[in-house]
Parts: structure tokens; C-alpha cells; sequence
């Protein structure tokens, strides 16, 4: 680009075109729909800044502080226009200052002497026109407060330069008219001689009404905003209630459905009622621009609140289906409960009305609990038998403790794993050889021998036992207690993971076994490991003797709350699976209060396929 060229004024004469449409106007501008000076606001606004860009290029300082006194006096008569026409257009408002559009203004009003010639002016005088008279008598003061605003630096340059030209082409002009009708009508002077009094009424006239307009604006604007704050009040507490509701709905049951429906349609008609009163209060307005943007911001928010209604509606009507659908499962889950019940109903009675009153089937004990038990009770025996004993008025002394298995689980080796070959009980034998401490006389010898009983060819080939020990088991560990008992007494005391036959109790109490086994020098003691039952012979005194050694730990309370739970359920049902009280107790209480309840009230335990070890209330079938 050469040192003397310039920017494209062929891309300037585009951009203000807008600016020179405003110009040609002027002050009629003011006749035009809001909505259209808005918009060649916008477009004047585009155009200045793109200019203001360098989008036409560079010009020299006096061309470009000409085309941007074009951009900035078509803004400010635009501003003009809304102040003009007591409208609020906050863009306006901030760029420019009350006294740039009061310059406006009072330059604007002397656009009729583009139109008259100085002939024409002096027609108007002659005829004591009051419009020429009173711009003319306005003139001095005016030119000498325009001197001062095109002085203040405060007031943007290219306006004081816009200011400046066109208050320049009325000037010429009215002082040219005023010369001439000094010269032709020697009264004129005479007219003109009170302006100095008149002028300072005219100003203060002048301030007065722009005073009022300004008030006037920012009433209007606080009005504005006070019904903005309104119709956003009213959208923040339809929204808190909206939510509250939303909330409510998540967790509503059945019955709060419909309530919640009323309490919706209650906050709409709230909303109608306050949309009716904002809008008689928006009808009484003056500014008609003003009533339209906030009819549209009003139905705005009332489209955003019919729909947030029509999703509540939605979610409300989604969760009442929801706990339809939710109310039907539950009603199919019911029947299918009840239908299983029933079948493990009929199956239980079906297996006890076959059994009877057939101990077989009466228990339910896996091998790990089987093993469990069995080490428990060798750690308890071999604990029991550290020290001297006190029995029946004697002092005994422990000479030995050998503990072994009578069981030979190598045939299993092959069938089982490593682990659960080591959890098939082996039987064992705590042995423990008790002799008399005394210094004369002959001193008595006691064998116990405490034997953990049951069946590991079960354990090993099912994984548990269900029968009870047979009186045939305890007569061959009778037997073979008898053959050993010949050189002293032998104590013997077995404990069952399955507890023991009803006969076998009989038995051991009868006069029978006591005359049969104390006259061969054998004393019996069973100790039914999972209900904590001992049995003996209450006329063997040695039996007697060891039952501290036996005796199971019991913790009432646990056990009352475990009993208290089983008996509330057979009640309702007529039995109770073990599986039900397993998941609240512990299963080894749950099991002995099988076995106690069994034994007091006449239930009966049984271990059913399919249903599980129950308990089963007398009369069930």
C-alpha cells in the first residue's frame, strides 16, 4: 500500500449504510417500531465494530474520525430515540451519557432549517411564527452550552465531531436569518433583547424536563425489574415445590400417589393465580414496549412451567406404575412362596405320616461339624484329666492320657480329597488310667475311656449323618468295655454327634442294666454332643461322679432367644427348616434347641431330600 493510499471506501459505504438510513432520518427515527430502531441498533452496532476491526483497512486520521462520527451520531440518535420515547434499552443507556443525548437533542431540534432558506426563515418571523421565534430566542444559549459539551473530553470524540458538523450547517444558516431580520424589521432586535431573561427559564425548563424523563425512565425500569424479580420469584418457588414434589414421588407408596397428584395440581392453579395478577399489573403499564417483553418473558415462563407440570405429571404416573408393577411381583413372589410351601408342606407330612414315630432320619449333621465336635471333645477330655481328680470322696491321680483313633479311614484315601479325607472323624479314644492316692490299703484303678462315636463311613461316603445311634452300637461298646473291666473299673464315657435312640435311654435307666453292668464293674455315661443331653444310670455312682466331666456349657439367654424364635415360627407354620433359623443363630444353637424343644414338647427333627433338616410340631400331618 502506497504512503497516500487509503483504506476501501467501497467496503465503507457498505458497512454504514445502516448509520446513513438512521442519519437520514433523524429525529423522526423516534416514529419507528421498537423492535426496528432495536435492530438497526444491532446492525449500526455490527457495522462499527467490523469498521472499528479494520475490516475496510486503514484511512487517514481526519477520513476515519469522519466515517466513525457517522457510526456514533446514528447510535446516539438511536439512543436518543428510546430516552425520547421513555423506553428502557439498557445497551443504549450504558454507552451513552444524559448529557450526550441531551446534545442530540438540542442540535436535532434545529433540523427545520434544513429544509428553510433564509427567505423562508424570514416568512416565519413576519409572521411571529412561535417555533422560529422561540429556536432563534434558544439560540445563544444553546450555541454557548454545545461550546462547552464539544469541549468536554468526557463526551467520545467522533460524537463531538458529529455534533460539531451538524450544528455547523444550522448555524450559518441562523445566523444569516437573524442578521437579515436585524436588518429588516427594527423590532425584532426589540424581541430578541429579553432572551437573556427568557434563556435562563428556558433552561431550567429545558433541565426540568429531562429531569423528568430520566425519573420517568428509571420508574419505569425499577417497575420493569420489580415484575422481572416477580415472574422470577414465582418460577423459583414453583421449582423448590416442584422438586419437594419430585422428591416425594421417588419414595411414594401407593396410597400417597393420589395426594401427590392434588398437591401438583394445587401448585399449578398457585401458578395461574400468580400469572393472572402479574398480568393485570403488566396491562396497567404505559410503556407499551415494556408490556410486550414482559407478556413474552411471562408466557416463556409459563410454557417452561406447563412443562415441568406435564414431566411431574409423567414421573407421577411412572411411579404409580412402578408400584403396580411392584405390587404384582410381590403378589407373584407370594404365590410361588406359598406354592413352594405348600409343596414342602405336603412333602413333610407325606415323610412323616410314613416314618412315624421312626428315629432314623431325626438328625442332620455335615462331616466338618462332625469333625468339630469330635476335636472338641478330645481337647475337652484330655483338659478335664490334667490334674488329681476328687471323685466319690477318693483322690485319684492320672498316670497316663493316650488319645488314638478306633476308626481306619485309609479305604476312603482314594474317593476323597487331602481335606476332606482329614475331616471324616476318626473316632477318637481319649484313655486316661486313674489310680487311688492313699499310703495303706489297696489302692482302687479307673479306667475311663471317653469315645467319640459315629458313623465316618457316612461322612465319608455322603458328607453326613442323620441317624441316631442304635442301642446295637452302644451293646458292642458295652461288650467290649466288659472284657476289659477285669482287672478294675472302666468308666466309659461315649459322645454322639447324632445323639442316641429312645431305647437306648430306656435301657441305660432300667434296674436291669444297672444290676447287669455295676455287678461287672462298668459305669456308662452318653452325652448327646449337639443337644447337650446326658444319659447314665442314675443309680451308678461312678457315672454320676464324672457328669462335671461331660457336662456342656450352655448360655441360657442365647438359647432362650434362639428357643423364642423357633417356637413363634412352628406356631404359624407347623415346622420350622433349619435353614430358616440358621440365617438369625447360629447353627449349632439352633440345632440343640431342635433337640431340646423335641425332647420337651414332643416335636420331632427330621432330615427330609429337598426340604432340609425341620422341625416338626406334633400333629402336623
Amino acid at each position: 500500500m502506497g504512503i497516500f493510499e487509503e483504506g476501501r471506501t467501497d467496503c465503507v459505504k457498505a458497512l454504514l449504510k445502516p448509520a446513513e438510513r438512521v442519519l437520514k432520518q433523524g429525529i423522526d427515527i423516534q416514529v419507528e417500531d421498537f423492535e426496528r430502531r432495536q435492530k438497526l441498533w444491532n446492525q449500526v452496532k455490527e457495522a462499527y465494530d467490523r469498521y472499528l476491526d479494520g475490516e475496510c483497512g486503514e484511512f487517514l486520521r481526519d477520513l476515519d474520525l469522519h466515517f466513525r462520527s457517522k457510526f456514533e451520531g446514528a447510535l446516539a440518535v438511536l439512543a436518543w430515540s428510546f430516552w425520547k420515547n421513555e423506553e428502557s434499552y439498557p445497551p443504549a443507556k450504558r454507552k451513552y451519557r444524559d448529557r450526550e443525548v441531551e446534545a442530540v437533542e438540542r442540535v436535532l431540534r434545529y433540523n427545520v432549517f434544513e429544509i428553510y432558506t433564509t427567505d423562508d426563515v424570514m416568512t416565519k418571523i413576519l409572521h411571529r411564527d412561535s417555533n422560529i421565534l422561540g429556536l432563534l430566542r434558544e439560540y445563544k444559549a444553546v450555541n454557548r452550552w454545545l461550546d462547552e459539551v464539544l469541549n468536554d473530553p468526557e463526551v467520545k470524540l467522533p460524537l463531538r465531531h458529529f455534533l460539531k458538523g451538524k450544528w455547523a450547517s444550522y448555524k450559518g444558516k441562523i445566523e444569516e436569518a437573524m442578521n437579515e431580520a436585524n436588518r429588516r424589521f427594527d423590532w425584532f432586535e426589540d424581541l430578541l433583547s429579553a432572551v437573556g431573561e427568557e434563556e435562563s427559564v428556558i433552561e431550567k425548563t429545558y433541565q426540568k424536563e429531562i429531569i423528568r424523563k430520566d425519573q420517568e425512565i428509571k420508574r419505569r425500569e425499577e417497575e420493569i425489574e420489580q415484575l422481572q424479580n416477580a415472574m422470577a420469584e414465582m418460577l423459583r418457588e414453583f421449582e423448590r415445590e416442584r422438586e419437594e414434589i419430585a422428591k416425594r414421588v421417588t419414595a411414594a407408596k401407593e396410597e400417597e400417589i393420589e395426594r401427590l397428584r392434588q398437591e401438583k395440581e394445587e401448585l399449578q392453579r398457585r401458578f395461574e393465580g400468580e400469572k393472572a395478577r402479574l398480568v393485570e399489573e403488566i396491562s396497567r403499564m404505559k410503556d407499551e414496549e415494556a408490556q410486550r417483553k414482559l407478556r413474552e418473558e411471562l408466557e416463556k415462563a409459563e410454557r417452561q412451567m406447563m412443562s415441568q407440570v406435564a414431566a411431574m405429571e409423567d414421573e407421577i404416573r411412572r411411579r404409580e406404575l412402578q408400584l403396580k408393577q411392584k405390587e404384582m411381583e410381590l403378589k407373584r413372589r407370594e404365590l410361588e412362596l406359598q406354592q413352594k410351601e405348600d409343596e414342602v408342606s405336603k412333602k413333610i407330612r407325606k415323610v412323616m405320616e410314613l416314618a412315624g414315630k421312626a428315629e432314623k432320619g431325626s438328625r442332620f449333621v455335615r462331616r466338618d461339624e462332625a469333625k468339630i465336635m469330635e476335636m472338641n471333645f478330645a481337647g475337652r477330655m484330655k483338659g478335664k484329666f490334667k490334674d488329681d481328680l476328687k471323685l466319690l470322696g477318693k483322690t485319684f491321680k492320672v498316670e497316663g492320657v493316650e488319645e488314638r483313633g478306633t476308626f481306619d479311614k485309609t479305604p476312603f484315601a482314594r474317593k476323597l480329597s487331602e481335606r476332606d479325607l482329614k475331616n471324616v472323624p476318626d473316632n477318637t479314644m481319649v484313655e486316661v488310667h486313674l489310680r487311688e492316692k492313699k499310703l495303706l490299703g489297696k489302692k482302687e484303678s479307673l479306667v475311663v475311656k471317653a469315645l467319640f462315636y459315629g458313623r465316618p463311613e457316612r461322612y465319608a461316603d455322603v458328607g453326613f449323618d442323620t441317624d441316631p445311634v442304635e442301642l446295637a452300637d452302644v451293646n458292642a461298646l458295652l461288650v467290649d468295655a466288659r472284657n476289659e473291666a477285669k482287672d478294675g473299673r472302666v468308666v466309659l464315657l461315649v459322645a454322639s454327634p447324632t445323639g442316641f435312640e429312645k431305647r437306648i435311654r430306656d435301657y441305660v435307666n432300667s434296674n436291669d442294666f444297672h444290676r447287669n453292668f455295676i455287678s461287672e464293674n462298668v459305669s456308662l455315661a452318653l452325652l448327646d454332643l449337639e443337644s447337650g443331653e446326658l444319659i447314665y444310670n442314675p443309680h451308678d455312682e461312678y457315672a454320676k461322679a464324672f457328669e462335671p466331666f461331660l457336662r456342656l456349657e450352655r448360655d441360657e439367654e442365647k438359647m432362650a432367644k434362639v428357643r423364642g424364635f423357633i417356637e413363634e415360627r412352628i406356631k404359624t407354620r407347623g415346622y420350622v427348616r433349619l435353614e430358616d433359623a440358621s440365617g438369625e443363630f447360629p447353627e449349632d444353637l439352633v440345632k440343640k434347641a431342635f433337640q431340646e424343644l423335641a425332647r420337651e414338647k414332643g416335636y420331632a427333627t427330621k432330615f427330609i431330600d429337598g426340604v432340609g433338616y425341620v422341625l416338626v410340631k406334633e400333629g402336623f400331618i
